[in-house]
């Protein structure tokens, strides 16, 4: 009898998965509630999770490198925040008022985030992005706005561009054209196409993936930050950092904090509550954030940026959020999560080069670790921290194949298998597991002809 395929091991042993699967693509369009956990042949269907592990319905343990998708530098259900989340349980969740938690909250992120002179509370980093677009345009008088290829800011219309090829069409069918016209998109790294983009003096703002493209895939020159800032300072455009993932996991100041280089704006998510759902931030220089005060009747009319939302600054936020963000202010988790990601990084590269695979897994100079399959023409010429290639293939069947081959020896990653968010909590047996099992990933693909 023939060896089962993958495919065929993946169905049967996460058998429970694949008939919730079935059934909810009776109920939910396409069968899950966000793009990026679609899966081939079909998602994993999760029950609960604690520190590192995360079980399924299965009752399957598996070692967890999705993490929130990046927010939980502490792992799941950390007890100091669990506590904090009960505790405000019983004293309420939504009061339709100011809590008294918000400032304290608030205080925090201002102490940790260098652009954070102001912050103003929204319901998902999504909203914080949109919100942020708003305001540079509020702020500067200006439509335009720049953006990076490959970079990633969430589902607001305006920076639908820009995130897969061809950059200048939306990757969402319903975005109107007019919605996108006033959005550019550049390559990443070039110091003469980004201020040939600046010297009409008519774009509002430059918005970048802090780390790079989708938490460092692509990543920035060390010197490009500073290019960045002195470039927006010279022809009165806002830099914009999205901060939605490496905020707080980067440095607990982010990435801007890390590199000595401060935005004029910075959208914050998931972060800054440890992934509590409901929770984000615009944050900004004092002046720019001024445009949400209420003055006289025609400013607050025609030049005022408004903003609502039912669950902004919300005390379960607040509260989780302050439990949190003081755990990890003093840099510990941070350089925790680091260490683990270079262990996890030389051990899996160890397993590439044992098979003589072409390839090569980076780590974007902080705690998320990215494979590469493939020939790499920078290969040998780099330190494996920031990849510059811009031009590199990430094939969504070898992404997929990585994935089940990963989830079937216990450990699970997102859905293309690619790329890994490490945690505080990862422990060294973790490590030494997750190295094994890509090694045995690998061999199982070679062997299915996935890889040569």
């Amino acid at each position: 009898m023939a060896k089962p395929t993958t495919e065929e091991q993946y169905a049967a042993k996460f058998s429970g998965s694949k008939a919730l699967f079935e059934n909810a693509e009776e109920i939910i369009p396409r069968g899950v509630p966000h793009d990026a956990w679609q899966a081939s042949p079909f998602p994993l269907f999760m029950t609960r999770a604690k520190g590192s592990r995360i079980w399924d319905v299965d009752g399957n343990e598996f070692i967890d490198y999705f993490g929130g998708h990046g927010g939980k530098i502490l792992g799941h259900a950390h007890p100091v925040v669990v506590n904090a989340a009960k505790e405000q349980l019983d004293k309420g969740i939504q009061f339709g008022s100011c809590c008294d938690l918000m400032l304290e909250w608030a205080g925090i992120i201002q102490k940790l985030v260098p652009a954070a002179e102001r912050i103003e509370f929204t319901n998902s980093g999504t909203e914080a992005v949109m919100l942020g677009v708003r305001l540079a345009r509020a702020y500067t008088g200006r439509k335009k706005i720049i953006r990076f290829q490959y970079h990633f800011a969430g589902g607001y219309d305006a920076v639908t561009v820009g995130y897969k090829k061809p950059f200048n069409v939306s990757v969402s069918g319903g975005v109107l054209p007019s919605a996108v016209e006033d959005t550019a998109v550049l390559p990443m790294n070039e110091e003469a196409i980004l201020e040939e983009a600046l010297k009409n003096r008519d774009v509002a703002a430059v918005m970048v993936e802090a780390a790079g493209a989708s938490s460092g895939v692509v990543g920035i020159k060390p010197s490009f930050y500073q290019t960045m800032r002195d470039l927006t300072a010279r022809y009165g455009t806002l830099l914009f950092f999205d901060e939605i993932v490496t905020g707080f996991r980067y440095s607990p100041g982010g990435v801007q904090a890390a590199v000595g280089v401060t935005p004029d704006l910075t959208s914050l998510g998931k972060g800054i509550t440890g992934n509590m759902p409901g929770a984000g931030a615009i944050v900004g220089k004092k002046n720019i954030m001024e445009m949400f005060l209420f003055k006289d009747e025609n400013w607050n009319r025609y030049k005022r940026v408004s903003h609502f939302g039912t669950f902004n600054a919300n005390p379960l936020c607040a509260a989780t959020g302050i439990a949190y963000l003081k755990i990890i202010a003093d840099g510990q988790p941070t350089q925790d999560a680091n260490r683990n990601a270079r262990k996890l990084r030389d051990g899996m590269q160890r397993k590439l080069d044992e098979r003589e695979i072409p390839g090569c897994v980076y780590d974007s100079n902080f705690s998320v670790i990215h494979v590469y399959l493939g020939e790499c023409h920078l290969q040998g010429q780099c330190d494996r921290v920031v990849c510059v290639n811009a031009e590199k293939e990430r094939p969504s069947g070898i992404g997929e194949a990585l994935y089940q081959n990963l989830a079937l020896n216990g450990i699970k990653s997102p859905t293309r298998g690619f790329d890994l968010f490490v945690s505080a909590v990862h422990c060294q047996e973790d490590l030494e597991k997750t190295i094994w099992a890509f090694g045995k990933s690998l061999e199982t693909m070679v062997e299915e002809k996935i890889l040569s």
